[in-house]
């Protein structure tokens, strides 16, 4: 998925002359920048887990479940916020084969 989609279709991606570039807006990069931190700090607890033999395995899944969980909704909220404010707007901007070929590219890697 191009997120950074440059002014007359120079990124490659096959835009139109004289579009915008196109950006995950500042609300969603900031909630997913978070989340992904939150989820660092909980991998880095499952690590320490890990380092204890007396670990149950169990534990380990739960908490394997819950970064999994994490990841999975900041892949909800980026696509969420592509389909909202480009996919819906491509045929107006007149880029709408290029925004659906990237988003069924996208979606390929959707867990």
């Amino acid at each position: 998925m191009s997120a950074d989609l440059q002014v007359g279709g120079e990124s490659g991606s096959g835009l139109p002359d004289g579009l915008h570039c196109l950006h995950l807006d500042q609300t969603t990069r900031e909630g997913a920048s978070l989340r992904l931190k939150s989820v660092r700090g909980h991998v880095e607890g499952v690590l320490k887990m890990l380092d204890d033999p007396s670990v149950y395995c169990v534990d380990v899944l739960k908490q394997l479940s819950a970064v999994q969980g994490a990841v999975r909704k900041v892949t909800e909220s980026v696509l969420r916020s592509h389909i909202r404010d480009h996919v819906v707007t491509a045929a107006e901007r007149g880029d709408a084969d290029v925004i659906v070929d990237e988003l069924m590219e996208a979606l390929k890697y959707r867990s």
